[in-house]
């Protein structure tokens, strides 16, 4: 007999009873919605006849379903590192790796979190756990190894966009050294990330006579060209001849430049500004204030792959309608033999 929906005395979700080819069911769908329960038992009905014809397949782990996301060209950023000494696999790998893909929700979510961040913030449990957990679980349910998952993250407070000024660079570069004042320099004139700008290399990417800097490996994956301006043809032709190749800054790891730069705000006593404050938001604010370019520029210019991208950079200089609003017909009539209609309040009555 088919599945079919009913309630036990004492309960008020729906459960599942009936046979299916001889496999028989009785279970709660865990809700009181009738439609709800009944897509849950289509769901199950089909589940069952699959089985008695395919036979029970082994569940997809999430080491699986991670392996199979990074072949396809997934991101493995925050994923994990497998640890050769103990066998296992490290970060949000190894909080979830023999767990079968149908069996992560919202729950295991909130708790690989806490577990894997217990001091972070909700961005960065978003960037660290949820990011990455919900991108491995929907290739998986695209394999048809699990449904599509419904897993929320932390809400991310929006913070003010903060950038350097001309005055913020006169003071910070005397207190640095040759390489990052020059790297300081890129970053404001060119726009790039971190990583970005420390990939550079003299003999690939850098043509000084063409006034060109290429950025190959970016965040959305497309190759992006920076004009060399006036400011940065002077810093970079400070290098000598000889020393223009291989890699243009010496640090393997963008963590490298931290110290340094705190150390150089702190002698200039200026506030501390990260180098992607310095590069993507300095940048993108220089273009809007000094350049007057609109978002759709910035974004061409930055490289942006989406408008939504540079919307926080649209409060530094007055939208377009600005110079429209300037154009409206005058309204105001200055008078003085006119007198204004002195208002007068109006009594609501009680019904």
């Amino acid at each position: 007999m088919p599945l079919k929906l009913v309630k036990r005395k004492g309960s008020g979700h729906y459960y599942v009873r009936g046979a299916v080819r001889g496999q028989r069911v009785y279970e709660t769908c865990g809700t009181d919605n009738q439609e709800a329960a009944e897509a849950i038992r289509i769901r199950r009905e089909s589940q069952l006849l699959h089985q008695s014809v395919f036979g029970v397949a082994a569940p997809v782990t999430f080491a699986k379903a991670a392996v199979s996301y990074l072949e396809s060209g997934g991101e493995a950023k925050h994923l994990g590192t497998f640890d050769s000494k103990t066998g296992r696999w490290t970060s949000l790998l190894g909080q979830f790796q023999e767990t079968p893909v149908g069996k992560i929700g919202q729950v295991e979510a909130d708790e690989a979190a806490l577990k894997l961040c217990p001091t972070a913030g909700p961005a960065t449990r978003r960037r660290h756990v949820y990011g990455p957990l919900c991108a491995v679980l929907n290739h998986a349910a695209g394999k048809g190894w699990c449904g599509r998952p419904v897993i929320k993250g932390p809400k991310v407070k929006p913070t003010a966009v903060k950038w350097a000024t001309p005055d913020w660079f006169a003071k910070v570069l005397p207190h640095c050294g040759p390489r990052l004042r020059r790297l300081l320099v890129v970053l404001a004139y060119t726009g790039p990330r971190l990583s970005e700008a420390l990939r550079l290399d003299w003999d690939a990417d850098v043509n000084l006579s063409e006034r060109t800097l290429v950025f190959r490996r970016t965040k959305n994956g497309e190759m992006r060209t920076g004009h060399v301006s006036d400011p940065l043809l002077t810093e970079l032709a400070l290098v000598p001849e000889a020393q223009r190749h291989g890699k243009m800054f010496p640090w393997a790891d963008k963590c490298h430049v931290y110290r340094p730069l705190r150390t150089a705000c702190r002698r200039a006593g200026v506030p501390y500004l990260s180098p992607h404050q310095l590069g993507r938001h300095t940048y993108a604010t220089w273009l809007r204030l000094y350049a007057k370019r609109d978002l759709r520029g910035v974004m061409e210019d930055g490289g942006w792959k989406s408008i939504n991208a540079v919307i926080r950079y649209s409060h530094v200089v007055p939208g377009e309608t600005a110079k429209a609003v300037d154009l409206l017909p005058t309204v105001i009539v200055n008078d003085a033999n006119v007198k204004p209609i002195k208002d007068k309040r109006i009594r609501l009555r009680r019904p």
